[in-house]
């Protein structure tokens, strides 16, 4: 009996230095976050966010209408959690039918997901890398398009 709680006690402490050893530590790198950032909302929105190493970054909202919002925006990572640190709406330009984005947060999500809220009516974007995307996206259609068990090549 003795044997066996030493046993499970060595394994529970070698569990312990495993698991510990094995989970990386959060990335407070501003590359983390840089790059370009795609995503759609409520009411046919769109969504772009290219963020820069520097922590300098910009945001545009369109809408169903062809009309976007735009703002330059400061941030920082801390441990992986996008922190918003200023917000410069960009100024109106009707030829480019660009309007000022007044206010604006973004909500770190779970795996590199990040939620962009604007306005109390419109629900948020939720914006992913723009390179994840195409690579999901890349997946998808390889999965759509290989051929299913027992099934040759051109009868679909």
């Amino acid at each position: 009996m003795r044997t066996t709680c030493i046993g499970l006690a060595l394994l529970a402490v070698l569990g312990v230095i495993e698991a510990t050893a094995t989970t990386p530590l959060p990335d407070g790198r501003p590359e983390f976050f840089s790059g370009g950032w795609i995503g759609t909302g409520g009411e046919d929105s769109f969504c772009f966010m290219r963020l820069q190493t520097d922590g300098s970054g910009t945001v545009l909202v369109g809408n169903a209408s062809g009309d976007w919002f735009g703002a330059r925006i400061r941030w920082r990572n801390e441990r992986q959690v996008l922190r918003l640190v200023g917000v410069d709406p960009l100024p109106a330009d009707s030829r480019r039918r660009l309007m000022p984005l007044l206010q604006l947060t973004l909500t770190s999500g779970m795996n590199r997901t990040v939620q962009l809220n604007w306005s109390s009516r419109v629900s948020a974007c939720e914006l992913q890398p723009r390179g994840e995307l195409s690579r999901r996206e890349g997946e998808a259609a390889a999965l759509l398009d290989a051929p299913q068990p027992g099934e040759r090549r051109g009868s679909r």
